[in-house]
């Protein structure tokens, strides 16, 4: 069971570090903000939290392999969310079912932002990687801070909630 010593569950958390040579940032994406695991099990503990999802940071784009170290390093402590990756070719679903299978990420983010120009998140590969999301059985996060909700999203939600 995740929960351990209490029924204290954390939110949301997105870590990174800045050891930029061994979990390199995606370019334009540095950050000279810390916010290592280390620092949140301390925090944790210090809150009485016993565990947190960890969201893949936008620092690493599409590379996971920080939250992955993390989460294989506590997977009593950490679940983990990894970003959807829209990108033209097929390659988010491959990747999305290597992360969840064999990995142990638990859930999926929507973000926006990432989605190429003039493209919205209900295209073909956004509904490609919804369905698969839910033939896996994880949950998905669509980021929504930073942005308009447009009409388009709240049919998409609907329309997917339902099916």
């Amino acid at each position: 069971m995740f929960l351990r010593r209490s029924d204290i569950l954390g939110g949301v958390f997105i870590a990174w570090m800045l050891n930029a040579k061994e979990y390199p940032y995606f370019p334009g994406q540095e950050t000279t903000l810390i916010g290592s695991s280390d620092d949140l099990l301390k925090s944790m503990e210090e809150a009485g939290v016993d565990g947190a999802l960890i969201v893949q940071p936008i620092n690493y784009m599409f590379d996971h392999s920080y939250v992955t170290s993390v989460l294989q390093k506590h997977p009593d402590k950490f679940l983990g969310c990894f970003l959807a990756d829209p990108s033209d070719g097929g390659n988010g679903i491959a990747k999305l079912e290597h992360l969840v299978t064999k990995e142990g990420y638990k859930a999926m983010r929507f973000n926006p932002y990432l989605w190429p120009p003039n493209e919205k998140m209900n295209n073909e590969i956004g509904r490609k990687l919804f369905a698969k999301a839910g033939e896996l059985g994880i949950a998905v996060g669509f980021m929504c801070f930073k942005v308009q909700i447009e009409p388009y999203m709240i049919f998409f939600f609907q329309e997917k909630c339902v099916e």
